[in-house]
Parts: structure tokens; sequence; C-alpha cells
């Protein structure tokens, strides 16, 4: 079995994201643990029994006394959500526990974390995505400000969250064996959601702009496209993937004007080219179009209902459904080894199933370093970066947070997009180096300028490889192997490297060879199908959630790899596809699917299970999202209205009709009208202070602005994003030699027992290449010798 059968971990039942993350765990072969209360569990109440997929590989116990304090003793993981009051309530605060268990690992997966005012704030994925931003910009394009701000399908933020959140509880927990050096993770899914706003943070915190969720997409063509025979997302980003647009539709006369002759033009004159090309693909059939356009590199995705999905060839090719012992049908993982480590060996359990049992045996074993709390988990885990873009770079900075040295491989004459986007703080000159967005999601790394096609470059990439225990590329299938740097022949360099791969389609199966931009992730998985306004067109979320999704996963990915060759002496080689990637969180949509036969559709902001669950204007487009997920909560919701002096409205919530969950989900319609009245014209900061004192989960939907401040702006440099982010580390300024202190994403994570924060800013173009080449063992004349011979673009050579 191998992958994480080394590993010992405790679920303390709780919400969909802890169960997750443990999830993760259990499927690679850990011993999970869920430890769950007789009279409620959340999970377990959930629709569609979307439980039997959060828990497959999992025991369950039930919480009687001891039994938390027995698994303890040998566990190497607890992973929970409880808000710091409940955790100290339960007996599991965090310094109390590791002082008992010293080698221990506490994951504490919450909104918020376990710091800042609002650490005790009640939550759900709800109000966690509204917080973060995301939420505010969702749908993309929209045209009616009027209308609320959406969140994703299901749980979709707390479940990417949740993949972060296992690989820092990962490589804690690696640490911890190797050193006997237990941790608290403290993780906040609110911080980890923030982060990954696409380029909203680049815009509000280096030119004090504030993305929105309405208004033409910086690219045109850009959006949902309905066929004959079904949807299909289409993104052009480059002018040389019009022309091949115009070529394939026969060259219309339309599709030729001087309009649409480049992209300003396209983007200047959106709203023809979309009637235009509308109505063309209104003739068009989704499915043949997909298989024509890309054969014409032309990124193209069918917006994929759950029925769809499953018939995919793709998927189909590459397994990525499964069946549990039980003859369920399933997603399978976001990624792939080439190791049998994944797998279905054990349906959900009933609860309690296995009461009065213990750990399963494995071999003893002793730390190997000593315990050292001034380096981060992964510090001395040396990693080559061949990734750009988004997804690729998104996956080694999580890397790098968590102490990895990675090293990122750029080539002057192929720049990184992110670092010709147009995210230059007022005032500072539009440089390869002053790109706000490349910075977002580079720091923590170091930067070797060289070329690939070069000869020489050959002796670089294997000095590098060879002192290397991981690569991460993240170009087109083959691109790399037709270079020469294919798994085996960087096997052939170093035998242990851990080799990852991240791809739209993945590495094998007939679409391997097919383009895929960040917003195909969520067409073709099945998310933008559920995705929009109730009873509304399909519509996308407002981030492409395909790159940080790929990425993420690719980092958890990674982290269970190297877990994994440390105690199996195996190193795997990762394949990570986006579409997978995004289509392992879609669980809740197919279990509905399974249930009743039908794909689920749009919903809003509403939620299958609980009501009131909704956005409700308190002015012009500002919003608040509240939620009740208990008959109590309600309650105190009733209160808080009463109290606000509005009488007859809390008369009117009270009514029999509204008294039990059932009820108030059957008037939906009515609690929404009688709540939007109340919220309408109040202070939205005095109307979230005061529900959070009675425990109902409530939170404004932030803009970026809201969220990250306005420094490009601010002339005296103070911070002006939110106070919670602040509190918990989230609003970092690095000193950045070019542009400068400014807010850039922080980690969402911190921890009891290693440093915390950035350490570096991201890098400059090649600001590293002569320390990387000295360490790996490059004399100062060979150096120079590279540099005549073409490998290293942008230095000088030496004269002789």
């Amino acid at each position: 079995m191998a992958g994480l059968s080394h590993l010992r971990v405790i679920e303390l039942a709780g919400g969909v994201g802890a169960a997750y993350s443990a999830k993760l765990f259990a499927d690679l072969g850990a011993d999970v643990i869920r430890v769950e209360a007789r009279d409620h569990d959340l999970v377990r109440a959930r629709p569609y029994e979307v439980h039997r997929w959060l828990n497959t590989n999992k025991r369950s116990m039930f919480a009687e006394p001891g039994v938390l304090d027995a698994l303890l003793a040998g566990a190497d993981l607890l992973i929970h959500d409880l808000a710091p009051g409940a955790a100290t309530a339960a007996g599991l605060d965090a310094e109390e526990l590791l002082a008992r268990h010293p080698a221990l690992v506490v994951g504490s997966c919450t909104a918020y974390g376990h710091g800042g005012p609002w650490a005790e704030h009640a939550a759900t994925e709800l109000t966690l995505i509204h917080a973060s931003s995301w939420g505010n910009l969702s749908p993309a394009a929209a045209t009616d400000l009027a209308q609320p701000p959406i969140k994703a399908p299901g749980h979709h933020a707390t479940l990417m969250t949740a993949i972060v959140a296992a690989a820092a509880f990962l490589a804690a927990v690696d640490r911890a064996q190797r050193s006997g050096l237990g941790e608290h993770v403290d993780f906040s899914s609110l911080g980890a959601a923030a982060r990954i706003c696409e380029t909203s943070p680049a815009g509000a915190a280096f030119q004090g702009t504030n993305a929105s969720r309405a208004g033409v997409r910086s690219l045109m063509p850009w959006g949902i496209y309905e066929c004959r025979d079904g949807l299909l997302q289409f993104i052009c980003v480059e002018d040389a993937q019009w022309r091949s647009l115009v070529e394939l539709m026969g060259s219309p006369e339309w599709a030729t004007m001087e309009v649409f002759a480049d992209a300003p033009s396209r983007r200047e004159n959106a709203d023809l080219l979309q009637l235009y090309l509308s109505e063309w693909m209104a003739e068009q059939s989704a499915a043949e179009l997909f298989l024509v356009g890309q054969q014409h590199r032309l990124c193209m995705a069918p917006v994929y209902r759950m029925d769809q999905l499953v018939r995919d060839e793709q998927l189909q090719g590459r397994g990525f459904f499964v069946t549990d012992p039980d003859g369920r049908t399933l997603p399978g993982p976001g990624y792939r080894f080439d190791q049998p480590w994944w797998a279905l060996r054990a349906a959900a359990p009933p609860a309690g199933a296995d009461d009065g049992g213990t750990w399963l045996p494995r071999a003893a074993t002793a730390p190997s370093e000593p315990a050292d709390p001034t380096r981060r988990p992964l510090e001395g885990l040396r990693v080559c970066d061949f990734t750009w873009i988004w997804a690729g770079p998104y996956c080694t900075q999580l890397l790098a947070h968590l102490g990895a040295e990675v090293v990122r491989l750029e080539s002057p004459e192929y720049l990184c997009l992110f670092r010709r986007m147009p995210f230059h703080p007022p005032g500072v000159e539009a440089t390869p180096d002053s790109d706000g967005l490349f910075q977002l999601y580079n720091s923590d790394k170091r930067s070797l300028a060289i070329d690939l096609r070069a000869d020489a470059a050959r002796e670089i990439i294997h000095r590098l490889v060879a002192n290397s225990d991981v690569v991460v590329e993240n170009f087109a299938a083959g691109t790399l192997a037709a270079l020469g740097y294919g798994v085996e022949d960087l096997r052939a360099i170093n035998p242990d490297v851990i080799v990852v791969s991240l791809s739209g389609f993945g590495q094998d199966g007939p679409y391997a060879q097919y383009m895929a931009y960040g917003p195909s992730g969520g067409a073709f998985a099945g998310l933008y199908a559920a995705n929009g306004y109730e009873g509304g067109q399909a519509a996308e979320t407002g981030i492409a959630i395909g790159d940080p999704g790929t990425g993420l996963t690719a980092a958890f990915a990674t982290v269970a790899a190297v877990s994994a060759r440390r105690a199996h002496g195996v190193a795997a080689r990762v394949d990570v596809a986006m579409v997978e990637a995004i289509a392992a969180t879609i669980g809740e949509l197919w279990m509905q699917f399974e249930a009743t036969g039908e794909a689920p559709g749009p919903m809003g902001n509403r939620d299958p299970q609980w009501a009131p669950h909704g956005v409700y204007a308190t002015g012009e487009d500002e919003w608040l999202a509240l939620a009740c997920t208990s008959d109590a909560q309600y309650r105190a919701l009733v209160g808080v209205v009463a109290a606000s002096g509005a009488g007859d409205v809390a008369a009117e919530l009270g009514e029999e009709r509204f008294a039990t969950e059932a009820g108030r989900k059957a008037n939906e319609d009515a609690l929404d009208a009688a709540l939007g009245g109340w919220v309408h014209g109040k202070d939205r900061a005095e109307l979230f202070a005061a529900l959070q004192a009675a425990g109902v989960a409530a939170a404004p939907s932030l803009s970026p602005l809201e969220v990250w401040g306005g420094d490009a702006l601010a002339p005296d440099n103070r911070h002006h994003g939110n106070e919670q982010l602040a509190a918990i580390g989230m609003l970092e300024r690095p000193d950045h030699p070019v542009t400068g202190r400014r807010v850039v994403p922080g980690v969402p994570w911190r921890l009891r027992n290693a440093p915390n924060g950035l350490r570096r800013p991201a890098p400059l173009l090649g600001q590293h290449t002569d320390e990387v080449l000295a360490e790996v063992g490059f004399a100062e004349a060979e150096v120079a010798d590279l540099a005549a011979r073409g490998a290293l673009p942008g230095r000088t050579p030496e004269p002789a």
C-alpha cells in the first residue's frame, strides 16, 4: 500500500473542510479515525449522503470518554475545525496537547484562524467565500449589479482551501517524524481563499483599483456560448488564436472588420463581437466544436453537467471515476502517481463502526535529525522549478512557504506572462521586475535566468537536477521531454528525484495535447454548469479556479510524494491534470446527481439544506452574507432583528412556518424577502457585529480593495486592508528592490515551532543566477564559459 500508510490521523468530526482534509490522507493509505458525536454530525447530516464521498477509507469511533485521549497517544496528526474557545473547552488547546504529546501535529482548519478579532466568529462556506472577495467577484462578467454576488456551488472554497491545509499539515507531520518536534498548524481558510483571487490583489495593492464582477472581460472573446447541443466555454488570449478562429469559421465578413483586428479593438467592441460570435456558435455542435477547435489550437472546453462528465472520453480513458467496495461510483483524485498508492480500499463507515478498536500496527521509527524550531517543515528540500504563469508557480510557492528552497528557471526570451501583465505601480517603470501580479505568486523563490535551448544549458540542468529533490513543470504535455528532460532523463540524472507535471488534461489520454486555460477547468469539470443565479444560465465563477486549484492540488501531491519517499524509499512521478483537480472537488454535485438522477443546476447563494442562506443588499452594491445552520442560530437571528427595533419583521420571522430547518427551506422566498427588507439601508458593519455577537454566521461581501487595501494610493504606507487578514499576517510587505514595500499575500497558516511569514520578496529576473550556480559547484570560470556559450541570457561574458 505504501503512500501515507506510515501515518496515523485523527479527524475530530466537524464540517466539510476538516472531513475533506482528512480524506486526502485516508485515500493515500493513512490510518484515519474519525471521532464523532452520537447526537449530531454536520457531514452526515448533509443531503444526498455526501458523507459517503467525504469519509471513504476512514474508520469511525464515537467520542466516548477516554477515546480521544487513548488515540492521541499514538497519533501523528489531529485535524479539527474548532475555534480557539471551543478547542480549549474540548480539552484540545494546542499548547497543552503538545506538552503531553511532543511529536504530535495539531492541525486546526478554521475559517479565520486562531488569532485576530474574527477568531471566534461563526462561519460557513457562504460567509468565508464572500469575506475573501472571491464571492464578490462572482459571477464573472455580470451585467446587473442589482443582483447579489454569488458563491460557487457546494463548499467549493472550503474544499479548495482544505487541500492547502492538508499540504501544510502533512509537511509538519513529516518534520515531526524526522525530528520528534510537534507543531500547531493554525490554518485560516479565509487567508487561503483570499490569496487566490486571480489578479485582484495586484490591482488593489499595486494600483489602487477595485476588480468587479461587472463589466467586459480583459480579453475578448471570452465566455460561455450556447451551441445547438450544449454549452461551450471559450477564451481567446493571443491574436494568433483569433486568426485561427476566423479561419475555422470560414472567414465571415464580420470577423474581418477593422473593429476586431486586435485585442484592444475586440475588447472595445465586445458587445458587437459577442452578438456575431453567439449567432455563429448557436449553429454549431458543442461536442464537435470542442474537438475541432482544439485541433486549431483554440482553447475551447465543453461546459459539462454531471451526466455528461461521467461519459467523457478523457476521464474514462484515465479512469477518473472509481467504484468503492459498496459499488458506489465516486470522483477520483485530482492527481496521479506512478505508484498504486491511491485507492478506495474501504467505503465510508457507519457512525461508530470501529468502536473499541485502536490504531493499525506499524513499524517503529526513531527521529533521524535534531529538533530545530528555527527551521520550517520543508527546509532543506530543493525544488527545480520549470513552471510559469499561475498554476505551476502557485504550487512551488506553497512549497517555498513551507520552507523548500525553490529555484525558478526563467527565460528572458520567453518571459512568464505574469511578468508582462499591466500591474505596475503608478510612477514605476513597466519592466519584468515591476509587475505586481508576478510578485503575488512568486514570493519566497529564487530566480535563475537560462536559455533551455542552448546546448550548454544541459550542463546546468544536469547539476540542478542532481542536487534537487523535486522537479516541477507545467508545460504542455511532452514539451520538457522534447527538450531532453523527460521523466526517465531526469531519473537517469537523479534516481531519487520526484517529478511533478501540471497540465490541462494530463500526460496521457486522447486529450493530452489539448489546450486549457484556467476557465477550462471549471467548465470541463462540471462546476460552471451548476454556477449562477437560481433558475438562470450557467456562469463562470469570478476567478479562473482551474489554475490555483491545479497548483494547490499539485502542492499537496508533492508533499505526499516527499513524505512517502522518506518513509518507503520510492520517488514517485506526479501527474496533475487541471480538469481532474477541479472534478475531484465536485463530490457534492456528483452525490446529488447520483441520488436524484438529475444534474444540479445553478442555485445562486442558496444551499440544499439550510435557510436563510443568502446575500442581502445593505446599500448600492454593498452586501451582507448571512446563513443559519441550526435552529438555535435562527432563533438568535430573530433576536437580533427584534433588538434592532424591527418588531414587525421579528414577528414575521418568528412565525411557526420558519421554526424548523425544513420549514425555513420550504418558505425560503418569503424568508429572504423579509430579511432583505430588514437589512436594506442599515449599516453593514453594525449588522455584522450584532449578528456575530449573537453567534450568527454573517460577513460582509468584501471587494478586493476592502480585503487588500489600496497601498498604491496611500502616501503614509499604512495597512488599509481587512483587519482579520492583517492580524494573521496575510498582509505582508516585503521590501522589493524595484517596487518597495507593497502589500502581497502572506502565508495562510501560522506555526508554533517554526518561523512564520515570508522569507523574501519575489525575485528579479535572474537575480540569483550566480548564487545558485555556485551552490551546485560551478566555478567562476565555468560560469563565464556557460555565458559565452549562450546558456545564461542577459549575462555579459567576461572579456578574454
